[in-house]
């Protein structure tokens, strides 16, 4: 990016706590850093609840506003993100401090408060969290004429901006548990979730974003993002892949019939080549009116 194309002043995540997040997860300070130049702030959408020792942060858990449609309702939900110690201090009940807290924080601004985790157990057994199953849902496609498909997108002021547009207008993408406008939550989830914006392409026709890869002859769609959803014929065309069958990871009530939901766990997203499984749980309520549901990838915090 050219110098001076800094979209606008964005507030800085505090040194210490940004120090922290990297002993735990390296990859998080540049995808501050990277977001921050394109106007999408960590620091701005992130309550942060952290214990210093001396003038080092040694442990962390975040609060983000999780603008959320549930059941054909809109609602705002606590969404818990961050939450790590120091390597070197671990075992000292500094985690389980900080969530009360966070936990505390949420109980008079929310009904509902996520997270995602690979460790179920912590988060049930001491702060009242419960697991949510979630589904995938596949369907056959028939024959599609392949072509050069959407414009990827880059990390560039003006795709950004074309981003901020769609993600302030956007239908959700499902009715019974879709995101809202939260787009610095999207940017985060394609910086750490894929690295780059490489999986989201612009397709101008329908003035669409769609987040999906191709897997063998599997198209993944993660997250459909503009003002109405598409007719699903002409979103497969737009997409323009050779491919046999879809797998949302949403609930495509707005995509039309044909889908067969089928339990979601990590040995089923890992042989999709989906590396970034981690199981959603709940505290209050998380009544979608579907059976089976999924927090789209790009609302996961």
């Amino acid at each position: 990016m050219a110098a001076g194309a800094r979209m606008r002043p964005v507030p800085a995540v505090e040194p210490r706590l940004l120090a922290l997040l990297g002993r735990v997860w390296p990859r998080i300070p540049p995808a501050v850093a990277r977001a921050d130049a394109l106007g999408f702030s960590w620091a701005a959408i992130s309550t942060p609840f952290v214990h210093y020792e001396g003038d080092r942060a040694v442990a962390h858990v975040g609060v983000i506003e999780l603008p959320l449609v549930i059941g054909g309702r809109q609602r705002m939900v606590g969404s818990i993100h961050g939450v790590c110690t120091d390597p070197a201090r671990r075992g000292h009940g500094h985690a389980r401090a900080l969530l009360q807290a966070a936990l505390a924080h949420c109980r008079v601004r929310y009904g509902t408060v996520v997270l995602t985790t690979l460790i179920p157990e912590f988060y049930a057994r001491h702060h009242g969290f419960r697991g949510v199953p979630e589904h995938a849902f596949t369907r056959p496609l028939a024959a599609i004429t392949p072509s050069a498909g959407g414009r990827r997108l880059s990390e560039s002021v003006e795709d950004a901006r074309l981003l901020t547009r769609l993600l302030a207008q956007r239908t959700p993408v499902s009715e019974r548990l879709g995101s809202l406008d939260a787009a610095t939550v999207f940017v985060f989830a394609l910086l750490l979730g894929w690295s780059d914006f490489s999986r989201a392409y612009h397709h101008a026709a329908l003035d669409v974003v769609t987040v999906h890869e191709v897997v063998g002859r599997t198209l993944m769609l993660y997250d459909v993002v503009g003002a109405t959803i598409p007719p699903l014929p002409e979103l497969l065309e737009a997409i323009g892949a050779d491919v046999d069958r879809m797998v949302t990871l949403f609930v495509p009530d707005r995509l039309g019939p044909g889908f067969r939901a089928e339990a979601w766990d990590q040995a089923r997203a890992q042989a999709l080549g989906d590396d970034n499984f981690a199981g959603l749980m709940a505290r209050g309520a998380l009544s979608t009116g579907a059976e089976a549901f999924m927090l789209p990838p790009t609302a996961r915090t």
